[in-house]
């Protein structure tokens, strides 16, 4: 009796290979009949269960890495395939034919340009970036950096064409403009701020001018009044070829934090007027009664400006009323600069007794004056 073990050998999987994964079958590339071998290569490849041929037109190039980048389409007959090849051919001999034109300076420059902006992770074309360029830069037409704008924007609003601008005004546009061109430095635990006096006009970005917003250490009525002014900077910009766009367009509005405005009751207003200083009584009665502006209007009036005069007017159309004269208003807001303000019988009352015999003077102290008695 034969006592021989017979070993019955070990089934090798087919995936039993150096350096493989073990469990993981070994993947054979197919072999596809070549139609052309030519760049684009086109391939007849039939469909593994139905048996239909396709016919690929291989566009792909080998991008940045080498990872292939590109489209293969598949076409049904041979002829479409290789009609679509040769349009692609030509397509890039054309291309290849017109940079033959760019001196070596120009591709190194275009392929420095390619890199930068991968850098900075823009994924655009360069054509997409220079048309870019030319929307914006391009209609620059005399470049100046913001130190020098806001220079030339302080000697022509100091001879304004328009009108006379007040010293408030002037001094908080110098103010303002100053920081945004100078920066704020450190002080009080609050980092300091950095200004654009250096950098050109048309190099600014909404976005930065935003950030630099956003860290003013004031509130949001000051952050406004801030952007107002550099509104006003780009558009005088804009305005003399230094910028194509104004940046600041792009800038969110900036909400005031300004209190709700009351309204006062007649009571409210007797019992003001009878416990004010009397120094300024006639000016809280202008102020109530005919609605001048206490910082631009009221603190600036002379009393030559006020014709207080009780009579009796008699129209064109024969009906008579009764006129107690007028206010003219030389500083003002509006357009003009000026406007005329009628006296009502109430105001009349409060101010006919307090003009000065001479007809002349303040009617009242300064603004700081004036709101510390208020």
């Amino acid at each position: 009796m034969d006592t021989t073990t017979h070993k019955t050998p070990k089934a090798r999987h087919k995936s039993d290979n150096p350096g493989k994964a073990p469990g993981k079958p070994q993947r054979r590339r197919r072999a596809y009949k070549v139609i052309r071998e030519s760049w684009p290569m086109i391939r007849m490849i039939p469909h593994w269960r139905s048996g239909v041929i396709r016919y690929v037109v291989d566009c792909r190039v080998a991008g940045e890495g080498g990872k292939m980048t590109g489209q293969r389409p598949a076409f049904e007959t041979e002829d479409e395939a290789k009609l679509h090849a040769e349009q692609k051919a030509t397509e890039r001999r054309n291309g290849g034919t017109s940079s033959m034109f760019l001196s070596a300076d120009q591709q190194r420059d275009a392929l420095q340009a390619v890199r930068r902006m991968a850098e900075r992770g823009v994924k655009v074309s360069l054509l997409t970036a220079v048309e870019g360029y030319l929307r914006h830069v391009a209609k620059v037409e005399a470049p100046a950096t913001v130190r020098e704008l806001v220079e030339r924007l302080k000697l022509y609003k100091d001879s304004n064409p328009k009108r006379k601008l007040s010293k408030r005004h002037l001094d908080d546009l110098r103010h303002r403009l100053g920081t945004f061109v100078d920066g704020k430095p450190a002080s009080k635990g609050l980092p300091a701020i950095e200004g654009f006096g250096d950098r050109k006009a048309h190099e600014l970005g909404h976005k930065e001018i935003e950030e630099w917003l956003l860290a003013l250490p004031q509130g949001r009525t000051t952050r406004a009044k801030y952007r107002t002014l550099i509104n006003l900077l780009f558009n005088f910009a804009k305005k003399e070829g230094a910028v194509g766009d104004n940046p600041v367009d792009k800038v969110t509005e900036i909400g005031k934090d300004e209190p709700p405005k009351g309204t006062l009751t007649p009571q409210q207003v007797r019992k003001l007027l009878a416990c004010a200083d009397p120094s300024i009584v006639p000016a809280l009665a202008i102020a109530i009664f005919a609605g001048l502006r206490p910082e631009s209007e009221l603190c600036r009036l002379d009393w030559s400006d006020i014709h207080c005069k009780k009579e009796i007017i008699k129209h064109p159309d024969g009906n008579k009323v009764t006129s107690y004269g007028q206010i003219e208003v030389k500083h003002s807001k509006g357009a003009s600069g000026e406007r005329v303000v009628h006296i009502q019988p109430n105001l009349y009352e409060w101010i006919r007794r307090a003009v000065p015999a001479n007809g002349e003077g303040p009617v009242c102290m300064g603004y700081d004056r004036f709101n510390a008695l208020v």
